[in-house]
């Protein structure tokens, strides 16, 4: 048979030939970050006869997390589809509080993964007819695995040493960050007219002049089942139920799960000046 006779047989061929290259599963684990501002992030994992997806967003300052949670199942066209998609808004108080508060909008979100000829997630949901494509990272954006330590962090800022290193901030801190701490602040001024003992280090926070410092979550990456890094942003705050002033400043918090209790192990890499 001449292929020159039958062309549009042999392109027919290859079409259904092509339709029937579904990518895999297993093509979809993994972590996603949106691919215009990469603020918004998804994580595909197993879950019993399909996946659980999770979708965060942050914006970086404000205390609020939106989340979305949907159990997705392969289609026969290589989907992952889903009809139980849940949308929350999680509210955190940026001073003292160490709760959120959760927000359900809906539980019946509708839609679907794909893979682009790109090798790209595109998120089609049709809740709200809007499309979403992520490119495959090694990272996580904005906390998007650790929603639950963003209220331990904030009450474990309340113990990070600023002008002082409080007592209290022993049941915060390992043992040996807060031993290193205390050692630190309890030692001379190396230089005359440099920070008096006591204040060595009060640049971890804030600076002088009377301000508190108003802290915020920015994200949480939990590393492994007992260790996790947090970012945490600071500004000054002058009165009591005022608004913060100054840009923030962005600080790095090591965590480890010790007795069932999120602690402290190092604050900007601190400890190695120690």
């Amino acid at each position: 048979m001449s292929y020159q006779r039958y062309p549009i047989l042999i392109a027919f061929v290859l079409i259904i030939a092509g339709c029937g290259q579904r990518p895999a599963v297993e093509d979809f684990q993994g972590r996603w970050a949106e691919k215009s501002a990469e603020r918004i992030a998804a994580v595909i994992s197993p879950s019993g006869d399909g996946y659980s997806v999770h979708v965060g967003w942050h914006e970086p300052g404000l205390a609020q997390y939106e989340v979305w949670e949907m159990m997705a199942a392969p289609s026969r066209s290589g989907k992952l589809a889903y009809r139980d998609g849940t949308h929350s808004w999680l509210s955190f108080e940026l001073q003292g509080d160490t709760e959120y508060t959760e927000e359900t909008d809906y539980t019946d979100g509708r839609g679907y993964f794909s893979l682009n000829k790109d090798g790209e997630l595109v998120w089609t949901d049709r809740k709200d007819g809007s499309k979403t494509v992520f490119f495959r990272t090694d990272t996580v954006v904005d906390g998007i695995e650790a929603p639950e330590l963003f209220p331990r962090v904030l009450q474990l800022c309340s113990y990070i040493p600023d002008h002082q290193l409080l007592p209290e901030a022993a049941d915060y801190l390992t043992d040996d960050f807060y031993k290193a701490l205390d050692k630190a602040f309890s030692a001379p001024a190396s230089e005359d007219g440099f920070i008096d003992d006591n204040e060595w280090l009060y640049c971890l926070v804030t600076g002088n002049g009377g301000s508190l410092p108003y802290y915020s979550v920015e994200s949480v990456l939990r590393t492994d089942p007992a260790h996790a890094v947090a970012t945490v942003s600071v500004r000054d705050l002058w009165e009591e139920g005022g608004e913060p002033s100054g840009e923030p400043r962005l600080h790095r918090l090591d965590l480890v799960l010790q007795d069932g209790h999120w602690l402290i192990s190092n604050f900007d890499d601190i400890k190695k000046d120690l």
